[in-house]
């Protein structure tokens, strides 16, 4: 098996914990199918969370993101986090740590779409690494103007089942890190590296 590293951009010291896969295999492959997808795994991905509300000890939602994202995902109330086994489930890296002024701006969209969370500011002190439970569908997708088929990824949480495509960059980007490892990987990337639609 390959050997996987935890957060390669963490600080000494820093610990990762995992949010609890909520969505089993039972439940995710309809969903998967119903997207098109003709095969599908779990996954965990790395990201970055840091809470939101009045006083860092009473957090209110969390900002989940990575420097590979275009926005972050909010989720409401505490995290339940437990620490990361080993369950051979394949493991990638969301990217680098965002800066503290990504997260502020990400907070920003937030707030012009929910008008009353304007006195909810981000709290620095709670910055930690988590692993976001996923499930990755493929599909063959349709053939493309020089006749070759494109790959489709299809991203649900693990959490809710919700299609996540503001992930697909950060899932990408952890494929093609994986294929790129070398030979002792055993997971298999997407398909097909070229675009993917959708």
């Amino acid at each position: 098996m390959a050997e996987r590293t935890r957060e390669p951009q963490q600080k000494a010291g820093e610990s990762i914990a995992r949010l609890p896969r909520r969505l089993n295999a039972a439940a995710a492959e309809p969903r998967l199918r119903h997207f098109g997808a003709g095969r599908f795994e779990p996954a965990w991905l790395s990201l970055w969370a840091l809470a939101i509300g009045r006083e860092a000890e009473k957090p209110l939602a969390w900002l989940l993101a990575a420097a590979h994202l275009p926005r972050a995902l909010l989720i409401a109330g505490e995290l339940n986090l437990a620490p990361p086994a080993d369950d051979g489930v394949l493991l990638l890296d969301g990217g680098p740590r965002p800066t503290l002024s990504q997260f502020e701006r990400w907070w920003l969209w937030e707030r012009l779409a929910r008008p009353r969370r304007w006195s909810l500011r981000v709290q620095p002190s709670t910055l930690r690494a988590v692993e976001l439970p996923l499930w990755l569908g493929y599909s063959q997708g349709r053939l493309g103007y020089g006749k070759e088929r494109q790959a489709r990824l299809i991203v649900l949480s693990g959490l809710s089942g919700e299609a996540l495509g503001a992930l697909k960059p950060a899932v990408l980007s952890g494929l093609r890190d994986r294929a790129g490892a070398g030979p002792g990987v055993t997971h298999p990337a997407a398909p097909n590296d070229g675009p993917v639609p959708g």
